[in-house]
C-alpha cells in the first residue's frame, strides 16, 4: 500500500478592529489515503477481465472514471475509516471491482481512473483498451517465390477496416487489382518476366491509418551470382585469402589482366554456394598492389544471360613499424589500475612491473603491436608463478588475451566472444626459452567484408591465427580502435620489464 500525507495550509483571517489586526490559524488537516493499484492497465477489445483496486482513508474517498459510459466501478465512494487504524495499517480496505465494456469501435480508447480523498488526489490510473479493428494477411502469402516467366500472385487479406496495398521495393512487380479495399479481400500482384539475375521485391499492406501491417517479399528465379564483398584485401606477407560466393549456377573466376602474376586463383570454377580462394606472393615493393577478378556464370546457350561481377584484389606493402620506448614519457599515456604502480628504471632499460601491476590505455589506434619484455623474473619465495598478461579489448565485451607463463613453460591464449558470437579454439605455445627476452605480437590483416585475420606471433614466429566474421567475434572488425591492458599478475610472484613496444599503422587501402 502507498501512503500519502499532506498538511493543508493554515488559512489566515485578518479581523480589523479598533485594537488593530488579529491572526487566526485554522487547524491542520491531514488526509491519510492508502490504496493498492497498478499505474496502468492494457485491456483487449473484447472480454476484458475486471481488475481490482483497494482503498482506505481517514476521510471519505471516491474512485471515478473519466468515461463512466463504458466503465463500471463497483463502488465509487466510501466512508472514512478510523484514523488510528489507518495510520497503523490495520483498517479494513474496500475492494473495488473495475470492469470495462467491449470496445466495438475500431480505434483504441483510453480512460483515466482517479482515486481521491477530500482535497487529496492519491493516484490517477491510465487504462488503455484496444479497438476492435483487425487486419491480417495469410502467413503463407508473406514470402512468395516467382518463376522466371512471372505472372499473377495473390495476397489474401482479412479485415474489418479499410486497407491499401502498394509496391515498396522493386520495379518488376505491380498491384493490378485490389490496391485498396474494405474487409476481406484479395490483392493481385503481377510479376514481369525475368531474363537476367535473381531479384527481389516487396509489397506492403497498410491499415486505414496508413500504418504498415504486413510486408510481403517476392523472390523471382534467375541467375544468382553474388560475391559477399566486392573487394579482397591482403597483408603484404599474407599468403592466402578467400571470398564467399552465393550462387545457384556454375561459375568461373578469371583475372582481368594475366600480367598480374603476384597472385593465383586456386578455385577457378565452382557451382552453387562456394568460395573464391587466392594465393599471394609477398609484396616486397613500396606500393599497394591492385588487380581485378572477373566472376561470371557459365552459360549453356549464346542467348542465355551472362552475369559479370568485378572484384578488386589489393595487397598491402610493408610499413616500417614505429618503436616506442617504454620510458617515463610513455608511462604518462597509461593509467595504473592494480595494486602496484609500474615505474621506469633507467638501469633496467624499461618499465618495471612488480606483481601485481597493470597499465591501461583506452585510446590505442588500430594496427599491429609487438611488446618486448626484456626480462621476466620469478620470486623464489612465492608459491605462485609470475604471469605476464595482455588484453586487447573491443566493443560488446570481445577480448583477445595472451599470457606469458614461465612457471608453466608456455604462452597461453584465450578469447572472450562478443555478444552471441562464437570464439576460436587456440593452442598454447611451449617452444620458448623464458630466460631470454620475449616478444609477443598481435597482427591484424583484412579478411572478408570488413573483418580481420588475427595472427599471434612469438619472437616473430606465428603461433596461432583465426578469421573474425559475423558469427565469430563479430565486433572485431577492420579499423576498430583498441582498449589495451598490459600487466604482471599474481601478487608478489615476481616481476617483468617492458623495454618497448612497436606499432605498425594500418594500410591506406585507397592509395
Amino acid at each position: 500500500m502507498k501512503r500519502y500525507l499532506l498538511t493543508f495550509c493554515a488559512a489566515v483571517a485578518l479581523i480589523s478592529g479598533l485594537g488593530g489586526c488579529q491572526q487566526v490559524d485554522e487547524p491542520i488537516k491531514i488526509v491519510d489515503l492508502r490504496y493498492r493499484a497498478e499505474d496502468s492497465y492494457d485491456l483487449p477489445a473484447y472480454g476484458a477481465k475486471a481488475f481490482t483496486i483497494m482503498v482506505v482513508s481517514t476521510e471519505p474517498w471516491t474512485v471515478t472514471s473519466a468515461n463512466p459510459d463504458w466503465c463500471i466501478i463497483s463502488e465509487e465512494e466510501g466512508e472514512a475509516s478510523d484514523p488510528t487504524l489507518v495510520h497503523q495499517g490495520k483498517a479494513e480496505a474496500t475492494t473495488i471491482r473495475v470492469q470495462y465494456y467491449d470496445n466495438v469501435d475500431l480505434d483504441d480508447r483510453e480512460d483515466k481512473i482517479t482515486i481521491k480523498s477530500d482535497y487529496w488526489v492519491g493516484k490517477e490510473i491510465i487504462v488503455r483498451q484496444k479497438g476492435s479493428a483487425f487486419l491480417t494477411v495469410s502467413e503463407t502469402d508473406l514470402a512468395q517465390d516467382v518463376t522466371k516467366k512471372g505472372g499473377d500472385h495473390f495476397i489474401h487479406i482479412e479485415s474489418n477496416q479499410d486497407w491499401s496495398v502498394r509496391v515498396t521495393d522493386g520495379d518488376w512487380v505491380e498491384v493490378t487489382e485490389g490496391a485498396s479495399g474494405y474487409g476481406t479481400g484479395i490483392a493481385t500482384v503481377n510479376a514481369a518476366e525475368n531474363t537476367s539475375e535473381l531479384r527481389y521485391a516487396e509489397v506492403t499492406v497498410y491499415d486505414r491509418h496508413e500504418v504498415a501491417v504486413a510486408l510481403i517479399k517476392f523472390t523471382q528465379d534467375g541467375v544468382q551470382l553474388v560475391p559477399l564483398s566486392t573487394e579482397i584485401r591482403a597483408g603484404y606477407d599474407q599468403l592466402s585469402a578467400e571470398l564467399e560466393v552465393q550462387s545457384n549456377t556454375q561459375w568461373v573466376v578469371t583475372k582481368e589482366s594475366e600480367s598480374d602474376d603476384w597472385y593465383e586463383i586456386l578455385t577457378p570454377t565452382g557451382e552453387g554456394d562456394g568460395k573464391i580462394q587466392l594465393s599471394f606472393t609477398q609484396n616486397d615493393t613500396d606500393g599497394l598492389r591492385s588487380a581485378v577478378l572477373l566472376l561470371k556464370n557459365v552459360v549453356a546457350n549464346e542467348d542465355d544471360y551472362a552475369a559479370v561481377k568485378e572484384i578488386k584484389v589489393k595487397q598491402a606493402y610493408q610499413i616500417t613499424p614505429v618503436r616506442v620506448p617504454f620510458n617515463n614519457d610513455e608511462l604518462g599515456n597509461w593509467s595504473s589500475d592494480w595494486t602496484n604502480t609500474p615505474s621506469y628504471s633507467k638501469d633496467l632499460g624499461g618499465t618495471l612491473f612488480t606483481a601485481k601491476a597493470r597499465l591501461h590505455n583506452s585510446s590505442m589506434p588500430f594496427g599491429n603491436y609487438t611488446f618486448h619484455w626484456s626480462a621476466i623474473t620469478q620470486n623464489p619465495a612465492s608459491e605462485t608463478t609470475v604471469r605476464v598478461r595482455h588484453w586487447f579489448c573491443f566493443d560488446e565485451g570481445a577480448e583477445l588475451k595472451a599470457d606469458i607463463r614461465p612457471g608453466d613453460g608456455k604462452i597461453s591464449y584465450d578469447v572472450n566472444a562478443a555478444g552471441d558470437g562464437n570464439k576460436p579454439t587456440l593452442e598454447a605455445y611451449t617452444d620458448l626459452d623464458f630466460t631470454q627476452p620475449v616478444e609477443i605480437t598481435y597482427k591484424f590483416d583484412p579478411s572478408g567484408a570488413n573483418h580481420c585475420h588475427v595472427t599471434y606471433l612469438v619472437n616473430g614466429v606465428e603461433t596461432n591465427s583465426f578469421d573474425t566474421s559475423e558469427t565469430l567475434l563479430r565486433s572485431i572488425t577492420w579499423g576498430t580502435n583498441f582498449n589495451v591492458y598490459i600487466g604482471v599478475d599474481n601478487e608478489n610472484s615476481g616481476s617483468a620489464v617492458l623495454e618497448w613496444y612497436e606499432y605498425t599503422p594500418p594500410m591506406n587501402w585507397e592509395d
